[in-house]
């Protein structure tokens, strides 16, 4: 399971402890570089560190499904276009992918990925998602019931924001340019793609850009899912989880 942009292993936190008695399937969430506290290391290309840090993850030889929520999808998709090989050149194909409300079809029509180009604004962002003053207002705009959602994971997901060093990388990372790219060598791909109907950060608008691009992968809309159902409502998630990946 990869997590997206800014926050780290909280959003799936509840999920797992959900899970601590499901013996199917076992549960990995790789340590993403620059995520949870984790140094950034210097690098000329950035991708490669992520999908290093993919591979240590998925060391043993098993049978993979893989779940990427927000640039954690856009994340799988690059490793996709590189034919499912990692850095170090070994080479694992999952059984299943999903992707869910993944970055990048919808780039060129979004007002977000063009306001963001600017490092000083990616900064500056990044503080006002963690300032104390800005968390109600944040907390709105990103749950559909946030007094519903432990105050203590609340908190520790915000926080993640503010240690979060690789948070702005992801901006020079995933552009038109190589949507454009990803699309052209693996748009054959049958991944299968999850979008929440009352989804506010990528909106669902775009799902027919997907579609377009993707032909032969099939498409999920739960209708009561905002970006972070697996926050919103850990039990929901959980059975739309387990029923995607027996499906």
């Amino acid at each position: 399971m990869l997590h997206g942009n800014g926050g780290g292993k909280t959003r799936f936190l509840p999920f797992l402890q959900l899970m601590e008695n499901e013996d199917t399937h076992t549960f990995v969430i790789p340590d993403l570089s620059g995520f949870d506290g984790r140094p950034l290391p210097a690098a000329s290309n950035y991708w490669d560190v992520f999908l290093s840090d993919m591979d240590r993850a998925m060391e043993k030889e098993d049978e993979w499904i893989v779940y990427g929520h927000g640039i954690g999808g856009s994340l799988v998709m690059e490793w996709a276009k590189r034919d499912y090989t990692f850095p170090s050149g070994r080479r694992i194909h999952p059984q299943k992918i999903f992707l869910h409300s993944v970055i990048g079809a919808s780039l060129h029509v979004r007002f977000f990925p063009k306001l963001m180009k600017p490092m000083f604004i990616r900064r500056v962002m990044q503080q006002l998602i963690v300032a104390p003053f800005m968390r109600p207002i944040w907390k709105k705009r990103l749950f559909l019931q946030p007094e519903k959602i432990d105050s203590a994971i609340l908190d520790r997901f915000f926080d993640d924001y503010a240690q979060c060093t690789a948070f702005p990388i992801f901006f020079d990372l995933i552009t038109v340019a190589w949507y454009q790219e990803v699309r052209e060598k693996i748009g054959y791909e049958p991944f299968h793609f999850i979008w929440g109907g009352k989804e506010r950060v990528v909106q669902a608008k775009h799902l027919g850009l997907w579609k377009a691009d993707f032909p032969q992968s099939t498409f999920s809309v739960v209708d009561d899912w905002d970006h972070f159902p697996m926050l919103d409502d850990p039990l929901d998630f959980r059975e739309k989880i387990l029923n995607f990946i027996q499906g």
